[in-house]
């Protein structure tokens, strides 16, 4: 029995030629749609990255903007002179509290030389009373 003549076409796509040759196309493009997945996801997280940077950037803008009206305000340029310059108005009376630290090192001083002047008068009435024996 003589084999029936299959057509072209069945032939073709029946074939183990085929079959590999689509094999090998289904992967090239699986993996070239797998690469732009990842590159789109790559590019979608950069510019969420820049959209955050910009509101970032944007916030210290309005922030710097806000700092600079207030340094543009007569209450700022009032305060400046009073506390940086030492300026006055006409008929005040200008008090100056020592800080902390201030106090505490002239307490210090004052203590050292209060030990030392103790040290000096105890050698003087060890060499110099009355209370020789």
């Amino acid at each position: 029995m003589a084999r029936k003549q299959e057509p072209l076409f069945f032939r073709i796509f029946s074939s183990k030629i085929f079959f590999v040759f689509v094999l090998i196309l289904s992967i090239y493009l699986a993996t070239n749609l797998y690469k732009e997945l990842q590159q789109r996801r790559r590019v979608k997280n950069e510019i969420n990255n820049l959209k955050s940077q910009i509101d970032s950037i944007e916030k210290q803008n309005s922030d710097l903007k806000n700092l600079i009206s207030y340094f543009e305000t007569d209450e700022y340029v009032e305060s400046f002179s009073r506390e940086k310059l030492g300026f006055k108005k006409s008929g005040e009376t200008v008090i100056v509290f020592p800080k902390e630290e201030e106090v505490q090192s002239i307490t210090n001083q004052d203590n050292e030389k209060l030990k030392v002047y103790e040290n000096i008068k105890s050698w003087w009435a060890y060499f110099f009373s009355n209370n020789n024996q």
